[in-house]
């Protein structure tokens, strides 16, 4: 039988032979499971570290994924942030980028948490670093200017927080983006965006991937055209399964969505994707977003079993 970190070099190599992987997004999950509050829990990179753990335990994960916060990068470039809720929620961008995103506290805590994951839990499980992808930094952090100068004034920053993340070495870093619509093309300057970052990774030997929300299946061939290693399929416009079918014949590694609401079309959705890799399509399984903020917890629980269901 395979074990969690197997599974998540196979899916990396672009192997389809046994189960799927299994990437579950989650934010609030590790506080919840440690019973700590999640602003505290994501500035102690201690409470972090073990708080992924356990909810990757829990969720039954080959992969522990950091940083699925969509305002982590944005607060650590200077943008202000509305806490009422958790996670939190962009309260207005900064007048100037900071200089220094790596002296954020949040962020700085990701970098160690990555640092200690590769350190204790790397044997178990495949490590990944999200990072908000130039597209979605370029909204929160120049609303209103152009898009090609937005990315012009925020490289520097990005790079310096790519750049922190890959040194801690993960398995694979995740870009995370919304198409602006899901029949829009894609401006070429974002693409350009997309080569500088999958050269830092390169350099890094830290394998590239996207997770991508608001897609269209007009988007298969922009997709296929970043040459990352994985790309994951986030809520989107028309049948998730058949783009990622689409996809697979050129990337090494596609990520199915799936719900946690709906039993019936997880079981469907489940033996499709093992349909799928059964036919060489190199299909893993993930979330449509992140889990665990709410809910019950033994319907989270119930979420591994999709892995074994698409064996």
């Amino acid at each position: 039988m395979s074990t969690a970190r197997q599974r998540f070099e196979a899916m990396l190599a672009g192997r389809c032979n046994g189960p799927p992987a299994w990437l579950p997004l989650m934010d609030v999950l590790p506080a919840r499971v440690t019973r700590t509050g999640y602003r505290e829990m994501t500035a102690d990179a201690g409470q972090w570290c073990a708080g992924l753990v356990t909810a990757a335990e829990l969720l039954g994960a080959d992969a522990i994924v950091a940083g699925c916060d969509p305002t982590l990068t944005a607060e650590a470039c200077g943008a202000a942030l509305n806490w009422d809720a958790v996670p939190p929620a962009l309260a207005s961008a900064p007048a100037q980028i900071a200089a220094h995103p790596l002296a954020a506290p949040r962020q700085a805590a990701l970098v160690e948490v990555l640092r200690r994951l590769g350190a204790t839990a790397r044997a178990r499980f495949g490590i990944v670093a999200v990072l908000a992808g130039p597209a979605t930094l370029a909204r929160q952090l120049c609303p209103g200017q152009p898009f090609e100068e937005a990315l012009r004034q925020l490289r520097g920053a990005q790079m310096l927080v790519a750049e922190a993340l890959l040194q801690a070495r993960p398995d694979l870093l995740l870009l995370t983006e919304r198409m602006p619509a899901p029949d829009a093309e894609p401006e070429r300057a974002w693409q350009r965006a997309f080569g500088t970052l999958r050269n830092a990774a390169a350099h890094y030997d830290v394998p590239l991937a996207l997770r991508v929300e608001n897609w269209g299946a007009g988007h298969a061939a922009w997709l296929a055209g970043l040459r990352l290693q994985a790309v994951l399929l986030g809520p989107g416009s028309g049948d998730a399964l058949a783009l990622a079918r689409e996809l697979a014949a050129s990337v090494p590694a596609v990520g199915v969505p799936v719900t946690a609401e709906d039993v019936a079309a997880r079981a469907a959705l489940a033996d499709a994707v093992g349909s799928a890799r059964a036919a060489g399509a190199n299909l893993f399984l993930s979330t449509a977003g992140a889990v665990g903020g709410q809910g019950d917890l033994a319907v989270l629980r119930e979420f591994g079993a999709v892995r074994q269901a698409a064996a």
